[in-house]
């Protein structure tokens, strides 16, 4: 009975004990600071997109783009729209006129380098701030006289010699490359991944 008894109680302490631990293993946990896990941050790598999509396709698509920016740059001048939209939209034609002189030779690569200097002037312009009426207007003739010059000289159809061939290397874009179809097409302002903004509706 004796026995018995010990037997009882033993295995009433070890229980006790057991639930014991536990129960402060669980409260130390509470208290113990979980370390967050690192943040890791995207390294944008230039990337040569040449051997996906064919050298006219890329130059056309640019050309498409850099006209579309000039409209939306020329439109905010003319009504005043927001200093952040025409800063974005200079910014994006510059871009897009580079990327088309990366893709020319010869004397048509160098022709476009006096434009490119034109509108880098426009976006230093207003980097500045939101031109007053007279600067906008004599900004937006300029943009308007340029704008047809590029369309008749530069156009795919008129710079096909010049466009590098595909066994050619092209030059890496400097930022992350918009995604471009292999119909030729600008895509909907939805599908662009272009950072800083969208392509603006003609």
């Amino acid at each position: 009975m004796k026995n018995g008894f010990k037997k009882i109680a033993l295995l009433l302490s070890i229980g006790v004990i057991a639930m014991n631990l536990s129960g402060c293993e669980t409260l130390k946990k509470k208290f113990i600071r979980k370390q967050s896990p690192k943040k890791v941050s995207p390294v944008l790598v230039p990337q040569d997109y040449r051997g996906i999509y064919p050298n006219d396709i890329l130059y056309s698509n640019h050309f498409n783009y850099w006209r579309t920016w000039t409209e939306d740059l020329i439109n905010c001048l003319d009504t005043k729209a927001s200093n952040k939209r025409e800063k974005l939209a200079a910014a994006r034609a510059v871009e897009d006129l580079e990327r088309m002189q990366d893709l020319l030779t010869g004397d048509k690569k160098d022709e476009l380098t006096k434009y490119i200097k034109f509108y880098e002037d426009v976006q230093r312009r207003v980097e500045l701030g939101q031109p007053n009426d007279n600067d906008a207007s004599r900004m937006r003739n300029d943009l308007e006289s340029r704008r047809r010059v590029i369309i008749r000289k530069f156009e795919p159809k008129e710079v096909k010699a010049y466009i590098l061939k595909e066994e050619e290397p092209v030059k890496p874009i400097r930022t992350t490359e918009q995604t471009l179809p292999p119909t030729g097409k600008v895509l909907a302002e939805e599908t662009l991944p272009r950072s800083g903004g969208t392509l603006p509706k003609k």
